[in-house]
């Protein structure tokens, strides 16, 4: 007897999501905010939800480094260049 399983073959493009709930974000091109935000929810079409900060696309954010984390901020460009090398 032979057994296969019936696996979708659907396209999954929008069910992949790069961040999980409760990791802990910055923006990419920050306007006026510095903070730090957490991952609420994943929306279709590669949204996300965050704390307190509304709904933003997977492109306009990025994982927080430890640094990051440990100065409860987002760090500028320089600042995380100096946080690598320490």
């Amino acid at each position: 007897m032979n057994m296969q399983t019936n696996l979708s073959n659907e396209s999954t493009k929008y069910n992949q999501q790069d961040f999980l709930p409760g990791d802990v974000v910055v923006l990419v091109n920050p306007t006026s905010s510095n903070d730090l935000y957490e991952i609420e929810a994943f929306q279709p079409k590669e949204y996300y939800w965050l704390v307190g900060g509304g709904i933003t696309h997977k492109t306009e954010i990025r994982q927080a480094t430890v640094a990051e984390l440990n100065a409860k901020r987002r760090l500028t460009n320089a600042e995380q260049a100096l946080a690598e090398v320490s």
